[in-house]
Order: C-alpha cells, then structure tokens, then sequence
C-alpha cells in the first residue's frame, strides 16, 4: 500500500508526497485521474452559466464525485480560456445552489446533492463545518435596533462624512477602555479602528514585512494569514508546537535558520488547533522575540470567551508587537469592524496605511459597536457567545469524543479532530461531503508528520444546536465505519 506525506502549498491547497516514489501531487490529482473540465454548450447566454449547467450536469451524472476539488479559478481561467472573472462569477452561482463549497486558502470542492431535511421535513442547506463563525444570539435583532437608534436620534448625518482614519476619538475611547478586560493598556493614539481583523492583519505585516520576506507562524495557520502570503508573496513558515503553545526553542531556532523577523500567532484558542498558550510560555515567547529584536502580530479576537482572559503576549513586549482583535466573533462578522494596538514608532506610518486601503473603517457600524459597549449588551452577548460555545461543545464531546483532541478548558468555537489512524484527510473530506457536511484540510505549513494532521471542526455556523448535533452524529457514524478510502 502507498504512503503519503501531506504539506500546505499556497497555489494548490493540500499537496501529498508519495513515499514511495518521492514525488508530489495535489489532492484533487489523486482522488481524480484528470483535473474536470466543463464542456461549454455553444448556446447563447451568459458563458459563467454555461458553466454551472455543465457543472449540475456532471454532479447529477456522476461524472464528478462529491468531494472532487475543482482546479483554483485563475487556473480553471486559463485552462477554459474565459476571464477570471467569468469563472469567479461561474463559482458563486454554483455555490449559491449547493453545488460546491470553498474557503479561501483551502479549495473548493463539490458538494453531495441531497437535500438534507429537518424533523420537521424541511429541506436546509449542506451543513457547513468550515467557516468559523459564531452562533447566534439574538445580535441581528439586536443590531438592527441600534440602527433605528442611530437613525431616530440624527446621529447618522455626521457618520457620513470623511472621518480621521484612526476612528473617531470617542469611538477609540470606548473601545481601549473594552481592551482593559483582556489585559490590554491600550492609550488610545495608538489604537486604531480597522475594517475587521483581517484589514488589521495586512496594515500590521505592511509594516514589518516587506514583499517575498519570512513570516513565522505556527504549523497550522490561520487561512486568512495564508491568503495574506498569496496576495502579497510572504512566505510563511511553520514553527513546531505543542497542546501549551508554540516551542520556545523551536521558535529561536525558527529566527535564528530562516532570519525572519516577524512572527504571527494566536496564543489563546489558536485556529485551526484551539490550544491556549499556557502562561509561563507567554512570557517564553516574549522573550524569544525580544532577543531576536523581531515584532509580534498577535491575533487575540477568541480573548472574550475565557471568564479571566490570559495575559496576551503583546502586554508584555508593546513596542515590538501589534495587536489584534475584531467584533466577528463577540458579535457579528458583517460588521466588519476591528481594533488594533500599533507600536509608537509605527502609528504614522499605520495612519497612512489605513488612509490607502480605505481611508476609514465604516463610521457607522463603528457607532453601533460603541453603543452596544456603551449600554452593556455587548458585554451581555459576550455571555450569551460563552453559554452557546459551552453547550456546542458538550454536544461535540458527547458525540466525538472519542476522536476530538481534549478541549483546552475554555469553550471555543471550533474544535480539533485528528485524523484517526487508517485514515486519510481527504478520505474523510470526501465522506462528509458525500453526508452533504462540508469540512475543509488545515493550512499546513512544511511537510508534516501524518499523526499530527487533523480536521478544524467549526460549531458556530449551524443555524440551532439541533442541525449541529445531526451534523456531528453523521461524522460519528463516519468515524466509526469499518469502511476507509485509502489510496492503493
């Protein structure tokens, strides 16, 4: 039987080594002897749907098989000799009608056509464990009425203008005396509202990273940091770790190897992995990055979920880090509104930096964050966002533990599952496809050692705790089927 090792490339998603004859194929070249191509009907209409008729067509046929992974659009582009933007167009219509699903830095790949039904007999949508969103607690109805406030009391006309770039001082203010509860001193000319934590993310590697440089990360790494390194050339390596955290050895010798000079991390509830850096290890880390004279991007949005929140790395080397934090998971993702803490040598620069990427972050859903602090609801759906985590995640430890990594002792909202032995990581992304579940592979970093592969699952996306727990129990029945795709 073949063995295959399995890394990260950025252009292709997974790729697999064949350890037999030393050589590397991407998943979607193993599980299909020829990557699909569509054949175009020469009707007329619109070519993009063209495009998803013969996509269906395929799916409906059996041509192509549930889990199969499609070539990445720019490629898909070139192969079709159609514009990327036709092809972009041709994957969001077949998204939008079930027929694939994708997540940026992992792949798209088709979905089972069946219409998965409810107690109730109603149809619902291929349940999604992929995206890392929070569960609902009532924040649309909640924002919604923030909105009629704001429109009610003539606040809007004054969000519409040009504001300064940093955010509006009185906004700033509310939300650096919010980061006190995570262990953050923040003094508000250094603090900065961005467009989310992404947008945060690239002003921050924009300072301290120039085009093609080395960027530290651990092993497996958050997706939006890989399509970060695809936009801009980063080239990202992954640094060894443990259930406490990043190796502080491993990450000298990281900087000393590669002359990296910057590193980003999650130390508390890291995604995919969900560890949380133990304390003694925070201070480890800060101390690796202080001797290396590097900087530090520290991603902390997961801080609201522990009742005492541990002390970011970032408060311990604040001129050589920046942090970063965003309202997608305490409240809602569309917001699109996040905080960060820029170092003092760094802030004009930052200003600038803002100023070309957008000029500002939306004003008016940086009031509807404000007030939300301001009243207290925020803090309320903070609570709520706790209680829906620790009761998602007793619903996925009564049913997957067995297989799931031990939880870190705060609920988060995503969980790890090794891959279990005389299985496959695209074995087991196809089998939840086929179940109309959509999983995605980590962003892995370097070659890795098949018994630290594993699934992120996300339980914050499922519309009710009931349609996660039918969603888990599939996966259960996958796991413990005698049955395994393995390659021959």
């Amino acid at each position: 039987m073949r063995s295959f090792s399995v890394k990260y490339c950025i252009n292709h998603g997974i790729v697999l080594f064949d350890d037999l004859t030393n050589q590397e194929s991407s998943v979607s070249q193993i599980s299909n002897s020829d990557d699909w191509l569509p054949v175009l009907s020469e009707t007329e209409g619109p070519r993009y749907l063209a495009f998803v008729q013969a996509l269906e067509n395929d799916v409906q046929t059996g041509v192509l098989k549930p889990g199969t992974r499609l070539l990445p659009q720019r490629d898909m582009a070139n192969q079709l000799g159609l514009s990327v933007g036709t092809v972009s167009r041709a994957y969001a219509e077949a998204e939008s009608r079930g027929l694939i699903s994708g997540e940026v830095g992992r792949g798209t790949f088709v979905q089972r056509r069946r219409p998965p039904t409810s107690v109730k007999g109603h149809a619902q949508a291929t349940i999604n464990l992929a995206l890392n969103v929070p569960p609902s607690t009532g924040e649309h109805e909640l924002i919604a009425s923030v909105l009629s406030e704001i429109l009610a009391d003539g606040a809007l006309s004054p969000l519409l203008g040009y504001l300064p770039h940093q955010g509006l001082p009185s906004h700033r203010e509310i939300m650096a005396d919010w980061l006190t509860a995570f262990g953050i001193k923040a003094d508000t000319v250094n603090l900065f509202i961005t467009h989310g934590g992404q947008h945060a993310l690239s002003i921050a590697l924009n300072m301290v990273a120039a085009p093609k440089a080395m960027v530290l990360t651990e092993r497996f790494t958050y997706s939006g940091m890989i399509a970060l390194s695809a936009q801009n050339g980063y080239r990202l390596h992954g640094v060894d770790g443990d259930a406490g955290g990043l190796l502080p050895e491993a990450l000298d010798r990281a900087f000393s190897d590669t002359g990296a000079r910057v590193l980003f991390a999650t130390p508390s509830l890291q995604t995919p992995t969900g560890t949380v850096m133990m304390p003694e290890r925070r201070r480890q880390i800060a101390d690796v990055i202080a001797k290396h004279e590097a900087y530090l991007l520290e991603d902390d949005v997961y801080a609201f979920l522990f009742a005492s929140s541990p002390m970011p790395v970032s408060a311990l080397i604040p001129d050589r880090s920046f942090y970063v934090t965003s309202f997608a998971k305490c409240l809602a993702p569309g917001l699109r509104i996040g905080a960060m803490i820029v170092p003092e040598q760094f802030r004009d620069r930052s200003i600038n930096a803002v100023r070309a990427t957008g000029w500002m972050a939306q004003p008016i859903m940086a009031e509807v964050v404000a007030r939300l602090l301001h009243s207290g609801d925020l803090l309320r759906q903070m609570h709520l966002k706790r209680a829906a985590a620790a009761r998602r995640n007793a619903i996925a430890d009564r049913l997957l533990g067995a297989w799931l990594a031990p939880m870190s002792g705060t609920p988060g909202f995503h969980r790890w599952l090794p891959i279990p032995a005389g299985r496959t990581l695209i074995a087991l992304v196809t089998q939840a496809a086929q179940a109309g579940i959509t999983i995605a592979p980590p962003g892995a970093l370097q070659q890795v050692d098949r018994g630290t592969l594993g699934i992120r699952l996300c339980l914050g996306h499922p519309a009710t705790d009931e349609i996660l727990e039918n969603a888990l129990l599939e996966l259960k029945r996958i796991l413990e089927s005698a049955e395994a795709i393995s390659f021959v």
